[in-house]
């Protein structure tokens, strides 16, 4: 299977400025190192979704929102890019490009009820909600949720919700909100946010194992200003991340990333 319906969707990515099924799946174009399998996944799940996206199939440079280049094509921390038409999307930073493939499988699958995100304050603003006419306001120190708007379930209101997640909430919405991850129980579609005011978020696509139980992990990320989500490079020239008890994975990248900051969407399979 070639392309990822990402990549046909209503609102979120051309489908003329991408033809998929040029382009092969993560799990096609990236294999695992000798001695080592990929682990087992939940056809349908979130990481089977994550393993079918579309990467370019040699170098390619990532671009930002205004088609600049943000990383060349030869820089040595940058092993492949997901095709994301990212242009003038510039909400659609480090954590949001992240929301942005979990709500694109959601609904794909016809799991509309779990397009749910949270606040700052940990108020739940869901999709259902949103196209009923609810909208968030900021009262004293928490949001409130009042039915102010018409009913709209159309592909323009669904990208003003995603709008309106990515405009209130940033990474620490989800390193406070959203449930803590112990190493030993790390899973393709888990991501590592970064604490802090100068945060960062980084997703696990996926994950190999070899006979001695050690583990490797693909690692990929987005980030600000917006850009194409894609996948990290170690310093020995391989996508494949060794997991270690070690307090941070190691990652080629400015903003240093800590296990602790290991976190899941709370619907996760």
């Amino acid at each position: 299977m070639h392309g990822g319906n990402i990549f046909a969707g209503e609102i979120f990515l051309s489908p003329s400025a991408y033809q998929t099924d040029t382009f092969p799946t993560i799990e096609e174009h990236i294999k695992p190192p000798p001695g080592y399998k990929r682990v087992d996944v939940i056809l349908g799940s979130f990481a089977d979704y994550l393993r079918k996206l579309p990467v370019v199939d040699g170098l390619s440079a990532v671009k930002d929102y205004k088609n600049r280049q943000r990383v060349a094509a030869n820089d040595s921390a940058l092993a492949a890019v997901i095709p994301v038409d990212i242009m003038d999307k510039p909400l659609w930073q480090c954590m949001d490009i992240i929301l942005v493939f979990y709500a694109d499988y959601l609904k794909q699958n016809k799991k509309q009820d779990e397009i749910k995100f949270p606040l700052p304050d940990g108020t739940i603003l869901s999709w259902n909600d949103w196209m009923k006419g609810s909208r968030p306001t900021f009262q004293g120190l928490n949001f409130k949720i009042f039915n102010k708007a018409s009913p709209d379930s159309s592909a323009k209101n669904y990208k003003r919700y995603l709008n309106c997640i990515f405009e209130y909430s940033g990474t620490q919405t989800f390193f406070y909100n959203y449930p803590q991850v112990q190493i030993n129980d790390l899973k393709p579609g888990n991501f590592i946010v970064k604490k802090g005011p100068k945060g960062h978020a980084v997703l696990i696509i996926d994950l190999a194992v070899n006979e001695k139980g050690e583990r490797i992990a693909l690692i990929g990320q987005g980030d600000t200003p917006a850009c194409q989500f894609y996948l990290l490079q170690n310093k020995q020239g391989s996508p494949w991340f060794k997991v270690t008890e070690n307090e941070y994975p190691g990652l080629p990248i400015r903003k240093k990333m800590y296990w602790s900051g290991l976190r899941r969407f709370p619907a996760f399979e």
